[in-house]
């Protein structure tokens, strides 16, 4: 997964490099505000380059290119200390976690053993218990409780990289919806811009107007 997000990191940056070293084609003029909110939909910035506002285009390939650093670097982190407290399990517990369902996975953390998980089970459901199978590559049984408490402390650090690299996609998304309204807005005023009257002069005498308006 890390890998994965490290390569559209590298694909993002070269791409930002290349727009914010290419000087925009053109003017400004009839720039339509919709293809410039889509182009920032795909690429914040990628709008606003199109609408004629270099400046706010760079702001918005920078944010861009920070938040995938962000959730690239709290990706990797989760998945390092998910191997951590997988490790940790094996070498402490006797159990590996690999494909186990998280509910498994957080009663591991919660009892000693999976004989005292089943005792508690038959304790509070009597006949109705619902027993963990104590086949060979399900019971674990922890050598001592501070290892047990170090599980749940690697645990819930790999949990707390998982949110923050959540809120870094949240970022994403946030980021391409105000670039998106700030490259239509730009594009729109382009078009009000180029709307205006002219008077000429009529060679055969008198003058008239000439208005000129964007579409």
């Amino acid at each position: 997964m890390a890998n994965r997000f490290t390569r559209a990191l590298v694909n993002l940056t070269v791409s930002s490099l290349i727009l914010i070293g290419v000087p925009s084609v053109g003017n400004a003029r009839n720039k339509s505000p919709a293809g410039a909110a889509v182009l920032s939909l795909v690429l914040p910035g990628l709008g606003e380059f199109y609408a004629g506002g270099r400046r706010s285009a760079r702001f918005f390939l920078v944010a861009e290119g920070l938040l995938w650093s962000g959730m690239a670097t709290f990706r990797f982190l989760e998945s390092y200390r998910v191997d951590a407290y997988h490790a940790h399990a094996a070498a402490h517990a006797g159990i590996r976690l690999r494909n186990l369902p998280e509910s498994f996975i957080k009663e591991v953390g919660d009892f000693e053993s999976i004989y005292e998980r089943n005792r508690r089970e038959r304790f509070l459901a009597g006949e109705h218990a619902n027993l963990r199978a104590e086949t060979v590559d399900r019971i674990w049984e922890w050598d001592t409780e501070a290892s047990r408490i170090e599980f749940l402390d690697l645990r819930s650090k790999a949990t707390s990289a998982e949110q923050k690299a959540f809120l870094f996609i949240g970022g994403l998304i946030l980021n391409r919806f105000a670039s998106a309204l700030n490259a239509a807005s730009i594009a729109r005023k382009s078009r009000t811009q180029n709307t205006g009257v002219k008077l000429l002069v009529d060679p055969r005498g008198g003058l008239y107007a000439s208005i000129r308006r964007g579409f």
